[in-house]
């Protein structure tokens, strides 16, 4: 595996002198009845232009809302003024050549040695790649978050860059070493197609965004990341939309100030099936509701109304006038992707050719216990158009497992 520094360089780290270290009389660890731990933490100066390796440590007392997030990172102040960051943007923390992951600050905190840096658990042990076990085929949506290991009780230095997508690599560079690239097809047009999750974060869902936008000659705006060996790449990349920081992603940043009359996130979502949500207008997600499954072939899961994605923090939301969130499951893209692809493509634009619609399927002659012509009053648990409430990757109303 190429070595992380290799690709990133850290160009962008604050050029800062070495930490001093101890003097020889000052003694060991075990002389001082110190633990390895406590001992870091003694040994660190206070140097306030000393940030080149912070210090990563668990979460302090009144920091109950960042536990259980998986991406949320507090700092000091003066630390992120020597990186040029600020709250709310990403950064990239790097423990070992390959262990390293996209984290947000989401808190300005003081403290004291001031290179400090705090996060949860379950935080922390998304840099125990070396351990982690990839997921199974069909698990890369939702891995269980891990907060049992190794690192979960320790602090530990770490470097820090501000590169999030590596601006020098190409597709096939990023996949062999792990790594998040952004890509941005720009048309002028005032439609966007975006994959925030793209390559093996939420596969497939990059594809989806680049081909409808080919058909109807729109903008695009996707990234596509890796992990470590081809797995945990949701791990390693993985940030909620509604805490994407443009200034985190030059290419996102050329268009974050324009508004387009429609934004279309394709995005993953644990649930089975394919949703249609987002802030348009009903009858506009019925005919894109309606396109995709005409699209689909003949007995296939059919898409269905959500009434999910409408959240002003999202970024398809802060991009368009009006927007379609575009969920889907891993089984779903992995079949059909182009197919919902080209079925959202058709709904939008009179230029594309809408799909051929397929015959109903017809499942059998099996016994029904209510006559056909009584079907229609049979009780549902839950109406098509109103099964916006099932959970999803991404609530889009609150942190923790957002998209």
């Amino acid at each position: 595996m190429t070595d992380d520094n290799d690709t990133t360089g850290h160009a962008d780290s604050p050029a800062l002198t070495r930490r001093a270290t101890l003097a020889a009389a000052v003694g060991t660890p075990a002389l001082l009845g110190l633990a390895a731990g406590s001992y870091e933490v003694a040994a660190r100066t206070t140097d306030d232009e000393d940030f080149e390796t912070p210090l990563l440590c668990p979460l302090a007392d009144g920091q109950s809302s960042l536990e259980g997030d998986r991406t949320a990172l507090s700092a000091d102040p003066r630390l992120l003024s020597a990186y040029d960051l600020s709250e709310g943007q990403q950064v990239r923390v790097e423990r070992r050549d390959d262990e390293f992951a996209a984290y947000t600050i989401v808190e300005e905190r003081p403290e004291d040695p001031t290179d400090i840096i705090r996060a949860a658990d379950v935080t922390r042990c998304r840099l125990d790649l070396e351990e982690a076990t990839p997921p199974a085929p069909g698990d890369v949506e939702c891995p269980s978050p891990d907060q049992n290991c190794s690192l979960a009780d320790d602090e530990f230095e770490v470097t820090l860059s501000t590169t999030i997508p590596n601006p020098d690599l190409s597709e096939s560079q990023a996949r062999e070493q792990g790594e998040l690239i952004e890509r941005l097809d720009e048309r002028g047009t005032d439609r966007i197609f975006l994959a925030p999750h793209g390559g093996a974060v939420q596969p497939w869902t990059d594809d989806q965004a680049e081909y409808a936008a080919e058909l109807t000659a729109s903008t695009c705006w996707r990234t596509k990341g890796w992990g470590p060996d081809g797995g945990n790449a949701f791990r390693r990349w993985h940030v909620p939309t509604m805490e994407l920081s443009p200034e985190s992603y030059p290419e996102l940043e050329t268009i974050a100030d324009t508004e387009y009359d429609l934004a279309v996130d394709c995005s993953g979502v644990c649930d089975a099936g394919v949703l249609v949500g987002g802030t348009a207008d009903r009858d506009l997600r019925e005919t894109v509701r309606d396109s995709i499954n005409d699209a689909l072939p003949r007995c296939a899961i059919e898409a269905e109304l959500e009434d999910d994605g409408t959240s002003d923090r999202m970024l398809v939301n802060r991009l368009g006038e009006e927007s379609i969130y575009l969920s889907q499951s891993y089984d779903s893209r992995r079949a059909y992707w182009e197919e919902v692809a080209h079925g959202l493509a058709a709904a939008l634009s009179d230029d594309v050719e809408p799909p051929e619609q397929d015959p109903p399927c017809d499942r059998g002659n099996a016994p029904s216990e209510t006559p056909p012509e009584d079907r229609g009053n049979a009780p549902s648990e839950t109406p098509p158009e109103d099964r916006g409430n099932a959970p999803s990757e991404t609530p889009p109303n609150g942190r923790g497992n957002s998209e």
